[in-house]
């Protein structure tokens, strides 16, 4: 008797959700239909998971399915909005400073120091992985040659040596007066393109700083161009 009773149950409601389908405009039948296909496919893969015979992932996975051109069109309605302020993450990662001899990249998000020789015995050789004993050699070379590429590459032996035994206090006896930084060094140095902002240079000369004080492991010829790159950018500003 009573699985008699929820059997007509079940047949009324159904009848009636038929009568109140029918009576539905056009646009609302499809709303309605991909719901019912949705919760359907829903508790179809919840049937089967819970039976064993659907892996939690595979019903998982299964579950987003139906959601996956929603979360499209969500995506691509908020990429425009997102896109100037990822271009601008994505220039803002790495600083660059360049002397006659050298050039050196610091990854603003971690810190590291990478470095190339550009002229001189071991032109092409990556600073980081030359020997202190190489190291020290050029930069006894460039202390009689080029005060600015001496104090540069001894700022990167602080950082990557330290306490390396001609490296010490080389970096400060390089003044900011001995040469003036042009717009585009102070870019460079900062990683800003020309469309950077006066919110952008104060951002990356912090996010540098952080990462590059004398007290952090950094030196202070570093900290010297960072400070100079800021100055010179808020100028233009």
């Amino acid at each position: 008797m009573p699985r008699i009773i929820l059997l007509l149950l079940l047949l009324g409601a159904a009848i009636y959700l038929v009568y109140w389908f029918r009576g539905l405009s056009e646009d609302k039948k499809k709303q309605v239909a991909k719901r019912v296909a949705v919760a359907g496919l829903l508790i179809l893969l919840a049937i089967m998971a819970l039976t064993g015979r659907l892996h939690w992932i595979a019903a998982a996975i299964g579950a987003l399915l139906p959601l996956l051109p929603r979360l499209a069109r969500f995506a691509f309605g908020v990429w425009p909005a997102v896109l100037p302020y990822f271009r601008r993450y994505q220039q803002n990662k790495q600083s660059s400073m360049r002397t006659h001899f050298l050039s050196l990249q610091i990854n603003m998000i971690t810190g590291e120091l990478q470095g190339e020789v550009l002229d001189g015995k071991y032109k092409g050789e990556k600073l980081q992985l030359m020997t202190v004993e190489q190291l020290n050699e050029l930069l006894s070379e460039y202390q009689g040659k080029d005060a600015e590429s001496a104090a540069l590459l001894s700022a990167f032996m602080q950082r990557k040596h330290p306490g390396s035994s001609s490296s010490s206090g080389d970096s400060s006896s390089y003044s900011p007066g001995d040469s003036s930084m042009s717009e585009q060094q102070a870019r460079d140095v900062l990683g800003l393109s020309e469309k950077a902002t006066k919110a952008d240079v104060i951002k990356a000369h912090k996010r540098l700083m952080q990462k590059l004080h004398p007290d952090r492991g950094g030196s202070d010829y570093l900290a010297v161009q960072i400070n100079q790159a800021k100055e010179v950018l808020l100028k233009l500003l």
